[in-house]
């Protein structure tokens, strides 16, 4: 469990001690332990300037608005509220030590600042006078014995001493509340209310003790909100428990430790072939892929067929084999692709030349009607872009074809067979169909370019 205690510090492992200003947002802990009081102290010690403050993220907390470099009082003030509405909402406890609610000016941007502010509450209820007014006193009687703050009332009963207390005499406010401890006169001094899904719950103040008493408060504390938010059960044993015998324990322990390590094998063994599972299907994105996926599948593709591929995700491919390197543009698109991988390519070769004095070849790779089954497409690309890929030289090539290349080259293809695919789809001009890049059919003999 994680505490939040903001204003009362409790010197305890679980719990993280913040005041208003410094604290991370409320809904990152599993239950949140509040004095009120120290809201408007913490303001009125910024205001005088006898204190200053950091946020959690670093920045001086100042009161004025939000920059970059510092963060406006008003605003940490006004987020906490949004912080406590969604932390109730996700089912969480909050604690607060009951104190009367009182305002402070001063605060630039939240002039109606105060103890509450924060804090959200049932329908027909509100933290002010008269459903929660001042009042001082020592006596606690406690009410509901299988509340989890009941211990804490009656052990630590001489470290109690309310400052407020709720009208019960209010139908609306007794109607939504369950009262857990009484003052003098059978006032109520603890309180608890169902808020938004979670629970809000009102304790008497706490005496300022320090030492061994403080020390035990916490743990006290720790331990009522652990069933609070029911985790009661996540204490761990004490270390020295391990050396008291139990029969048949030591046995099953051993039993226990191989059929970890037997999970674990088996959880390293599915990690294996999940790895090759995922490698070989994601091949299949030749077939339906579009952007960097479909890229990145093109350049699995290649590397499985044996060029040396270049190109970080995201960016233009290259590829090369036995000393010859082709660009690589890739187009996907659920309608006929047209000739704009063909113009990229132009304009990458044009680069390369001027910049390098470097004539290199061009491959484009195409996946036209990608969401269509393979057997109802149509011609996946337009006869504009087959027409300029063969007057410049450029291997033309579909997704389909590539894909079933691999399948080839994944079915036990032997070098001789991949060197003649490589050599192939490098030296093409045009479309390269299916049976040509199989090798099943004699090659056309390329004429080059028809002007």
């Amino acid at each position: 469990m994680r505490l939040l205690a903001i204003g009362y510090p409790l010197p305890h492992p679980e719990v993280d001690n913040y005041n208003v200003f410094t604290a991370p947002s409320y809904f990152d802990y599993d239950a949140v332990f509040i004095d009120p009081v120290s809201i408007t102290r913490a303001v009125a010690q910024l205001l005088d300037g006898s204190e200053t403050f950091e946020a959690f993220d670093g920045r001086p907390v100042v009161n004025a608005p939000t920059t970059a470099s510092a963060v406006s009082a008003a605003d940490l003030v006004r987020r906490r509220l949004e912080e406590t509405q969604r932390f109730l909402e996700s089912g969480g406890a909050v604690v607060v030590l009951a104190r009367p609610n009182a305002t402070i000016s001063g605060l630039s941007g939240f002039e109606g600042c105060d103890r509450y502010s924060w804090l959200p509450a049932p329908g027909g209820v509100s933290w002010n006078p008269p459903m929660l007014r001042a009042a001082e006193g020592k006596t606690v009687r406690v009410v509901d014995d299988q509340h989890p703050l009941a211990g804490v009332l009656r052990n630590f009963r001489s470290e109690v001493a309310y400052r407020a207390v709720f009208d019960d005499r209010n139908q609306a406010l007794r109607q939504a509340g369950r009262i857990l401890g009484t003052g003098g006169a059978g006032v109520p001094i603890a309180m608890e209310f169902p808020v938004l899904g979670g629970r809000v719950v009102f304790a008497p103040a706490l005496s300022d003790a320090v030492g061994a008493t403080r020390l035990d408060l916490a743990e006290a504390v720790v331990g009522a909100t652990r069933l609070l938010i029911g985790q009661a059960g996540q204490e761990e044993a004490p270390w020295w428990t391990a050396s008291v015998p139990v029969p048949g324990l030591e046995q099953v322990e051993a039993e226990l430790e191989e059929a970890r390590q037997a999970a674990s094998d088996a959880t390293a063994r599915e990690s294996a072939v999940r790895e090759r599972h995922d490698l070989l299907a994601a091949h299949r994105r030749l077939l339906w892929a579009e952007g960097p996926a479909f890229a990145e599948a093109v350049a699995n593709a290649l590397t499985t067929l044996g060029f040396a591929v270049t190109g970080k995700p995201g960016e233009p491919l290259a590829m090369e084999n036995e000393g010859r390197v082709a660009l690589v543009e890739c187009e996907s698109s659920k309608e006929q692709v047209v000739e704009w991988p063909y113009v990229r390519l132009q304009r990458r070769l044009e680069e390369r030349l001027l910049a390098e004095k470097r004539a290199e070849g061009g491959v484009v790779v195409v996946n036209g009607y990608r969401a269509h089954a393979l057997e109802s497409r149509g011609e996946q690309f337009t006869e504009a872009l087959r027409v300029a890929c063969e007057n410049y030289r450029y291997s033309l090539i579909s997704g389909e074809t590539l894909f079933a290349l691999v399948q080839r080259a994944l079915g036990g293809a032997d070098e001789a067979a991949l060197s003649g695919i490589r050599r192939r789809i490098l030296g093409r001009a045009g479309l390269l169909p299916r049976e040509v890049a199989l090798g099943e059919v004699e090659e056309e003999s390329d004429t080059g370019p028809i002007f």
